[in-house]
């Protein structure tokens, strides 16, 4: 019978040492420093420019010692008066911690901007010539084309009226160095650079990464199903060229009234 009471007694000193280390866990866990954040709410999306709402937002609790460098990059809870009503940069999937990324102003929508009677053509351009960042989508542009013999000599080409040979009867133009003075087409409107369609400045603001800057993008009009006769004449120095990168001139640009 006394082996049975010094279990029993045993047993209950462990259970209540169980229930003393348990409350004193718990009493610990309240005075552990704590760091809020705001929280997406599980099953809510919100699509790139739709508003951040009340109901949109929980509070976060992190322990402060692994919050680290958090706070440079997720929203303090605390902030959430500013962030209500502000749109998402980008698509967010809840549930998820609010970055501060997410709030950045998202970057215009930006496209071609043409007139029913203009058209989009691209034209290689010589980017060692002229600083393209210069140059932003509306500027009117000319374009520096070196004259080329419009057609490649063959042996059995008839003499043109310089001595050169022109070619048999029907002989596609051919690319030859360049000679004579510089053909200035112009100007046209400038729709894009490369897919760039805003400043340099927007781009760099918004992280947008730049391409093709080589390529640019005017409006043509078309006359009478035709397009007109300055872009038709470019286009056929160009390909006399074989479409090598022309230069650019840029025309001033209208003068704001101060």
């Amino acid at each position: 019978m006394k082996a049975v009471y010094g279990i029993a007694i045993a047993a209950a000193l462990g259970l209540s040492g169980a229930m003393l280390n348990l409350v004193y866990l718990s009493k610990l866990s309240e005075q552990v420093d704590l760091v809020w954040f705001i929280g997406i709410k599980r099953d809510v999306v919100l699509a790139r420019g739709e508003t951040i709402q009340d109901e949109h937002m929980e509070a976060v609790p992190i322990p402060l010692k692994w919050v680290g460098k958090m706070t440079d990059y997720v929203e303090l809870w605390e902030s959430r008066e500013a962030c209500r009503g502000r749109p998402v940069s980008r698509t967010v999937i809840g549930p998820c911690l609010l970055l501060s990324e997410d709030l950045r102003t998202p970057p215009p929508e930006m496209e071609l901007k043409l007139a029913d009677d203009e058209r989009a053509w691209g034209i290689p351009i010589d980017t060692r010539q002229f600083p393209v960042a210069l140059i932003n989508p509306g500027d009117l542009v000319s374009f520096l084309v070196p004259r080329t013999a419009a057609l490649a000599p063959t042996s059995a080409g008839v003499q043109g009226s310089e001595g050169e040979p022109t070619g048999e009867e029907g002989q596609e133009p051919a690319p030859k160095a360049a000679r004579g003075p510089v053909e200035t087409i112009g100007p046209f409107k400038v729709l894009s650079l490369g897919n760039r369609l805003g400043s340099a400045e927007v781009m760099r603001a918004h992280r947008i990464p730049v391409s093709q800057e080589n390529v640019l993008t005017i409006a043509v009009k078309i006359e009478k199903g035709q397009p007109e006769p300055k872009a038709q004449k470019l286009f056929t120095l160009l390909h006399a060229a074989d479409f090598r990168g022309v230069g650019v001139q840029l025309h001033p640009r209208p003068k704001t009234i101060q």
